[in-house]
């Protein structure tokens, strides 16, 4: 393959999971490099984290452009490729479901994303969402998208689409998520977004601290009120598992349900008794949750490749929740560029 530099900038970043995508990304095909020309988040606590991890080719700050409502895409430097998961609430069956009539404006950053790359014509735009974005009443926003890309020169049949799995790449989390990209003047023939699947045994018990903090497990008391509110016989499980909180149920499979923001509070890890048979429930740790985001991170916490910058539990939580399963970006920009 031909040597290649992307020059990329990151909207809506978070904690930089199109940043650690493009590091598998180089990983796996050396001849690609890239850098991170900008950065566009408005949250101080994932601006905090963004800058802690990712720097420029010169060891300094990468410039966050901030609000993307207020950018004026004149004044950015030229890149090859947009990347960035717009806010996905207003699509998400757990949001309000208002999509541009949303009150808080979320629904509208995708307008700002096709705004500025009206200008900037970047080579490559790589979109994520949730699935809920193309069908029933968000179908005509992601018919507009399409339609705006087309327009602007990104071929007649402008974006591979796929719903992926994170729990189909080696990550035992059941997060689905919408994955788009496009490339200006069209994509190849016989272009095929979707990796192939990773066959993995792994389960959430293989993900989880060697020692978890003791403030993270629930006492006597909290566990019995959460059987009788959720209507559950006992937690004692011949493996660890993950309690799904929303819908009252053990997950039996060995899976993940959703990381998800902490307030919708959705998830408990059951652990196996020890030997006087008390029941064991407890909530993630920070490491445990950008774990099963795809990050690599030893469970002894001997090799963690983030530095949290010391924020609280809630923030960190926030940013997993919002976030890109690392894992699964590094695999499908691999996959994709080994097509281009």
């Amino acid at each position: 393959m031909k040597k290649m530099k992307l020059k990329v900038f990151e909207g809506f970043a978070g904690y930089g999971g199109g940043s650690y995508g493009l590091k598998r990304l180089k990983e796996n095909i050396p001849g690609i490099d890239y850098e991170v020309v900008g950065y566009s988040e408005f949250d101080k606590y994932a601006s905090k984290l963004f800058d802690e991890n990712h720097k420029d080719k010169d060891g300094n700050p990468i410039r966050n452009w901030g609000d993307i409502t207020q950018i004026n895409p004149n004044e950015m430097p030229d890149f090859d490729m947009f990347m960035g998961g717009f806010p996905c609430q207003p699509f998400s069956s757990a949001g309000m479901q208002m999509g541009t009539e949303d009150p808080y404006g979320r629904g509208a950053m995708l307008g700002h994303i096709i705004r500025i790359c009206k200008v900037k014509k970047p080579k490559f735009l790589f979109l994520e969402n949730v699935k809920g974005f193309t069908h029933g009443k968000f179908k005509p926003i992601h018919d507009q998208l399409v339609k705006d890309l087309r327009e602007m020169g990104y071929g007649e049949e402008p974006l591979a689409q796929a719903v992926l799995n994170s729990k189909d790449y080696g990550i035992p989390q059941n997060r689905e998520r919408l994955w788009m990209f496009a490339q200006l003047g069209g994509l190849p023939k016989g272009f095929n977004i979707v990796p192939d699947k990773i066959e993995s045994e792994a389960k959430i018990g293989d993900f989880l601290d060697d020692n978890p903090e003791k403030k993270l497990y629930l006492s006597e008391a909290q566990i019995e009120h959460l059987k009788v509110k959720h209507h559950i016989d006992s937690f004692v499980v011949e493996t660890p598992l993950c309690f799904d909180v929303y819908n009252k149920k053990i997950k039996r499979d060995g899976y993940c349900i959703t990381i998800t923001q902490p307030e919708h509070n959705s998830l408990r890890v059951v652990e196996v008794p020890k030997a006087d048979g008390k029941e064991i429930v407890r909530k993630l740790s920070p490491f445990e949750q950008f774990r099963l985001m795809g990050f690599r991170i030893s469970r002894d916490l001997s090799e963690c490749e983030i530095d949290f910058n010391g924020q609280s539990y809630t923030q960190l939580s926030k940013r997993a929740g919002n976030g890109w399963d690392v894992n699964l970006v590094g695999i499908l920009l691999t996959h994709i560029f080994k097509q281009l």
